[in-house]
């Protein structure tokens, strides 16, 4: 059997695909780059217990300077633009030191949980699961306390470190 398609519809199933316009192709969403910075307050209850002041909105915690002896202090960490994977999920973890005046390490935690959860949008602020609290008793030497903390993005590879000090007299 001999099929014979007529010269003027093979012409046109040629010049087909140039008559059907192009889609855009699927654009990625451009990476993010990590960033935290820490906050140390002598308020962690506002931090992990938030209520609202007589006019309606709640009140900020204060980054300490000096902490009193005697108190609790609290170093959180906010990041953003962390990078999600294939399910919308951020896979971030975090080394957190602390470090006395004398130079001697008080806490040095490795891989710890920043956020594994469904990423924050891009450039929004969200308050991370890891922090480090520290109560200062009368006994602690003077001088600055730091704390430093290196967030590790498993998705991206990036790298995103934060540094606070406060003084203890």
């Amino acid at each position: 059997m001999k099929l014979s398609i007529p010269r003027n519809l093979l012409a046109a199933l040629l010049l087909l695909p140039t008559a059907i316009p192009k889609t855009p192709a699927a654009t990625t969403a451009p990476p993010r780059k990590l960033d935290i910075h820490f906050l140390v307050t002598a308020e962690p209850e506002k931090v992990f217990h938030p209520t609202k002041g007589p006019d309606g909105k709640f009140s900020q915690p204060e980054p300490v300077k000096v902490a009193p002896r005697g108190s609790l202090v609290a170093a959180v960490i906010y990041f953003k633009d962390c990078q999600p994977d294939a399910s919308g999920n951020c896979n971030v973890d975090v080394d957190l030191q602390g470090i006395a005046p004398g130079g001697s390490v008080f806490e040095n935690r490795k891989g710890a949980a920043l956020w594994r959860v469904k990423a924050p949008g891009p450039g929004m602020t969200q308050l991370g699961s890891s922090y480090m609290k520290m109560q200062l008793e009368r006994s602690d030497p003077a001088g600055t306390y730091r704390v430093i903390a290196v967030a590790h993005d498993r998705v991206s590879g990036a790298e995103a470190r934060a540094e606070a000090s406060f003084e203890v007299r």
